[in-house]
């Protein structure tokens, strides 16, 4: 039989790849922890965390509950690892004829997870001799990925890892593993996580010592994430001090770190909490003052100390009558926290309309018609930005002039020098756009009088 594309022969091509957009609703809390050998693992629910072997009072977890306590909940959480050098273990319960087992697990070149039990019987002895027990073992072993020592003063058995790569502690229920030493620093933590899973935009730390906040902050200032934190130093509530972390965050202008007075910082998240509350709506539809927090404790709080922390643009969680919100909503530097992330939106949105037209045509011609095409992916991001909120509609003053939510400016094909088109490099393309804002405060002046209030005269 004859082929018919002999007569008519119809080709298509998929013109539809799809480029991966950034995500601004996603939550990382990074902490030092040995329940995973992965840098970067998802939760669903804070429950998970405990299954995976993070304890009650574990900083990470209780981060994490202050994050999925908000309605709306985030539908995931990320929890990042910073690295562990040593575990210590310790005995939770003697128990003649008990079993003790510690299953440590790393991975090897390929990749592929080793995990070794040790495994000891009690014959009725005391803590260190089930510690001593778990120790022989792993010294036993030429392959152990650990080393084991003992403290008999302390009743603690150290495990610090060998090669210095990471290493996963699981303990069974009669024993007890914590973090023991930390040395890796912020920009090498944050690498590592990065390497590992960057889709997520906002961070947190559990980690509240003012050197590594510090470097968080500048770490974030260089990558277009948003970092956030709380202070509990009482020199943050004074406006003279000048030493306390938060003034050096303002003093450093770091656009990117928003941080938050807190007395119970050491076991409270509001920055997580508020993270997650704003994470649930769409960039330039939030305000980050004014939010009610599930799960924080409020802090009651002077005017004046309130007006130092606002000094040194710090945020607060405070309750009015019976009622708890956040105050001010800004940026150490003094930006509004929701424009900071509405720019950064804004910029992956566009960016990733014109990327897109770019791939998936054979040509853009260096013609009106191309710059058109352009000029149609960038409004198509503006006006999604309009109707998130955070482009400001076209409005009309009071004589009834157009006061335009945005314009954009780009050049005639006719103008542009056949140099720059030899080049193949559009330039002088502009927008301006008006942002929408929000209203944190109103301020009402009013007047009461016996006088007549008539509006009209008699007919």
């Amino acid at each position: 039989m004859a082929n018919l594309d002999r007569i008519v022969s119809v080709n298509i091509s998929l013109n539809t790849t799809g480029i991966s957009k950034e995500g601004f609703s996603t939550l990382l809390i990074v902490g030092p922890h040995v329940h995973s050998l992965a840098r970067v693992e998802t939760y669903t629910s804070a429950d998970a965390m405990i299954d995976d072997g993070f304890a009650a009072n574990d900083p990470l977890y209780l981060a994490a509950v202050d994050a999925f306590s908000q309605t709306p909940s985030p539908s995931v959480v990320k929890i990042g690892r910073q690295l562990v050098d040593a575990v210590s273990v310790t005995v939770g319960k003697v128990t003649a004829a008990g079993t003790y087992t510690v299953t440590v697990s790393t991975k090897d070149s390929s990749g592929n997870v080793i995990s070794k039990p040790y495994e000891y019987t009690n014959e009725g002895g005391d803590t260190l001799a089930i510690l001593d027990g778990i120790a022989e073992l792993i010294t036993a072993d030429t392959g152990a990925a650990v080393t084991a020592v003992v403290d008999s003063t302390a009743g603690v058995l150290t495990l610090t890892g060998i090669s210095g790569d990471s290493f996963k502690v699981a303990v069974s229920s009669m024993l007890k593993a914590g973090v023991a030493t930390v040395t890796e620093d912020i920009p090498t933590m944050m690498a590592a996580i990065v390497s590992s899973d960057n889709d997520w935009y906002g961070w947190a730390m559990v980690d509240r010592t003012p050197s590594a906040i510090l470097a968080a902050a500048a770490w974030t200032e260089a990558h277009r994430k948003l970092f956030g934190t709380a202070i509990a130093e009482a020199g943050a509530m004074d406006s003279d001090v000048t030493t306390d972390t938060g003034y050096q965050l303002m003093n450093n202008n770091y656009f990117r770190t928003h941080w938050w007075y807190h007395a119970d910082a050491a076991t409270d998240f509001p920055e997580c909490a508020v993270f997650a509350r704003c994470f649930a709506i769409e960039p330039g539809g939030e305000n980050w003052a004014n939010k009610k927090l599930a799960g924080v404790v409020t802090d009651n709080l002077t005017e004046t100390q309130y007006l130092a922390i606002t000094k040194k643009n710090g945020n607060t969680f405070e309750r009015f009558r019976n009622v708890s919100i956040t105050q001010n909503g800004k940026v150490a530097a003094g930006e509004w926290i929701d424009i900071i992330r509405f720019r950064d939106w804004l910029q992956e949105e566009m960016t990733v309309n014109i990327f897109n037209a770019l791939i998936n045509r054979d040509k853009l011609p260096y013609t009106d018609d191309g710059i058109a095409v352009v000029e149609n992916q960038m409004r198509a991001a503006l006006r999604l930005g309009q109707e998130r909120g955070g482009i400001a509609p076209t409005e009309y003053d009071e004589d009834g002039n157009e006061n335009l939510g945005f314009t954009i400016t780009v050049p005639l094909a006719s103008s542009i020098s056949p140099n720059t088109k030899a080049s193949r490099k559009l330039e002088d393309i502009r927008f301006t756009a008006r942002l929408a804002g929000a209203i944190n405060v109103i301020e009402i002046k009013g007047s009461l009088t016996y006088e007549n209030l008539i509006v009209g005269g008699a007919a």
